[in-house]
C-alpha cells in the first residue's frame, strides 16, 4: 500500500452528512483497493449505516460500503478500480445511519496504490 487516507469521527454517528473527518488532497495518481470501516460501538436497526467517498464529488463506488447491524469492523474491496488523479480532493459522507440506536466513533481507512 502506498497511502491511506483516514477519516476519523468521534461520538454518535447520528445523521446523514457531507464532508466529514476533513479532506485529503492527493499529491500523485492513485487506484483505491480497499476501505476499512471500524467503530466502537455498534449501531442497530434494519437501515445500516451507509458511507461514500468522493473523488472531487463523484463516488468512487458502485456499491457503497455499509456496516450493518451489531457490526462493528469491516473490510470492504469491492472497488470499480478508477484511477483517482494528482490533485484530486477525496471527502467522506454518511449517507444513512442506522435506523434505531446509532454506531460510536467511526474510523474509515482508504487504501491506495500508486499508478
Amino acid at each position: 500500500m502506498d497511502k491511506i487516507l483516514r477519516w476519523y469521527m468521534d461520538g454518535n454517528i447520528a445523521r446523514a452528512k457531507t464532508e466529514v473527518g476533513g479532506a485529503h488532497y492527493l499529491d500523485a495518481d492513485y487506484a483505491p483497493e480497499w476501505v476499512h470501516i471500524k467503530v466502537r460501538l455498534a449501531g442497530k436497526g434494519s437501515n445500516p449505516t451507509v458511507l461514500d467517498i468522493n473523488d472531487d464529488g463523484v463516488s468512487i463506488f458502485n456499491d457503497q460500503p455499509a456496516l450493518t447491524e451489531n457490526q462493528t469492523e469491516k473490510m470492504w474491496t469491492t472497488m470499480p478500480g478508477d484511477t483517482l488523479r494528482e490533485k484530486s480532493i477525496i471527502t467522506l459522507d454518511i449517507d444513512r445511519v442506522f435506523s434505531e440506536d446509532t454506531c460510536r466513533d467511526l474510523t474509515v481507512e482508504l487504501g491506495l496504490r500508486k499508478v
